[in-house]
């Protein structure tokens, strides 16, 4: 029987998260080693892991002072991803 994972406000997690429009690839330089790409409905896809939940917010308010429409965020807890969101200010 398997179990699901546990997520917890102190450890890291794998999340995706979809903006809307194509957003240029120089704005997610502050994103150390995640995944960036463009969906078939004209969103950008990132992809990586986040340090913590704190970390988590941070990025959010990140997008969100960018001025880009985010769709939506997903936990992805079957996830093999191994990199990790950094948010450099």
């Amino acid at each position: 029987m398997e179990t699901k994972p546990t997520l917890t406000l102190d450890q890291p997690a794998p999340y995706r998260l979809c903006l809307q429009g194509r957003v240029s690839a120089g704005w997610h330089d502050w994103l150390k080693d995640s995944t960036v790409e463009h969906n078939e409905d004209d969103q950008t896809v990132v992809t990586g892991i986040v340090r913590d939940q704190a970390a988590l917010f941070g990025l959010l308010s990140f997008v969100r002072d960018l001025g880009v429409p985010l769709v939506f965020v997903e936990f992805l807890e079957n996830s093999l991803i191994l990199v990790e969101f950094v948010v450099r200010v």
